[in-house]
């Protein structure tokens, strides 16, 4: 599609897809910190406190991310693999970062933990869904062949100009709704983060099924290609639902005995 803002300015190539991370990041972190100080009611020293452990806890999901993708491509391919990134490991590596370092790190706010993951994980979306739009610029993480009026050549990407699904854009689309419904739709109010975990784990498990890009192998028997299912990231997706369901019974139980 468009995979460079410039091919070179001052010997250095700027790529839409790392350009689309970072104003996604920037928005996130623009977004959580009004959210803390405005709506949680943290201090201005809490919530700084709050977006190092943020901050540290990105590099923790990077570093991860880009080792759970590298470790199911070399047992697909039978040797080292290592170079690209997949979002799924990077949540849940990030995800625990940040807990551990609140729980570890910031004893005085590891109650109001629930609260914060709310706020966190509505601004995940967002960044998220920008960074879904760097993929569609770079051609990466396309669907599978298609005639439907639906399809696009991605030229510049692996699909080799073959007409596929855009399913960046509509992983996008779903993104930008989802952040719109966790900030507007009063009963998901107190339970983003279990809403989230379910609405995006079951978006994924489903797409999964019209993505065409090679994902890694999870088994010697489970490739990650359309064509094999489950892929890896189903079964993250699985995960994902499976908690969100469990945190969102025990909030209902938690409340039916007067806890909240």
């Amino acid at each position: 599609m468009y995979p460079y803002l410039w091919k070179e300015v001052l010997g250095y190539t700027i790529p839409m897809y790392n350009l689309m991370i970072a104003i996604g990041i920037f928005f996130m972190l623009v977004y959580v910190a009004r959210r803390f100080e405005k709506t949680d009611g943290f201090s201005r020293r809490e919530a700084n406190k709050l977006l190092i452990f943020i901050a540290i806890s990105l590099g923790a999901a990077l570093f991860i991310s880009y080792l759970s993708d590298g470790i199911f491509h070399s047992i697909e391919e039978g040797e080292s693999a290592f170079g690209s990134i997949t979002f799924l490991g990077g949540l849940i590596g990030g995800l625990v970062c940040f807990i551990l370092l609140v729980k570890l790190g910031d004893k005085e706010q590891k109650n109001q933990l629930p609260k914060i993951l709310n706020t966190i994980i509505t601004g995940v979306v967002l960044a998220h869904a920008f960074g879904r739009i760097g993929c569609t610029f770079a051609g990466c993480c396309y669907g599978i062949p298609t005639d439907s009026f639906l399809g696009v050549s991605f030229p510049s990407g692996a699909s080799n100009g073959v007409v596929v699904y855009p399913t960046q854009l509509f992983e996008a689309i779903f993104l930008f709704g989802l952040f719109f419904a966790l900030n507007k739709v009063k009963s998901f109010k107190n339970i983003e983060f279990q809403v989230y975990l379910i609405g995006y784990g079951t978006w994924r498990f489903l797409i999964e099924f019209i993505r065409g890009d090679d994902r890694g192998e999870f088994l010697s028997f489970i490739k990650g290609t359309y064509s094999n299912y489950p892929t890896p990231s189903q079964y993250f997706s699985i995960i994902l639902v499976a908690i969100g369901i469990y945190l969102l019974i025990k909030n209902k139980k938690r409340k039916l005995i007067g806890y909240e």
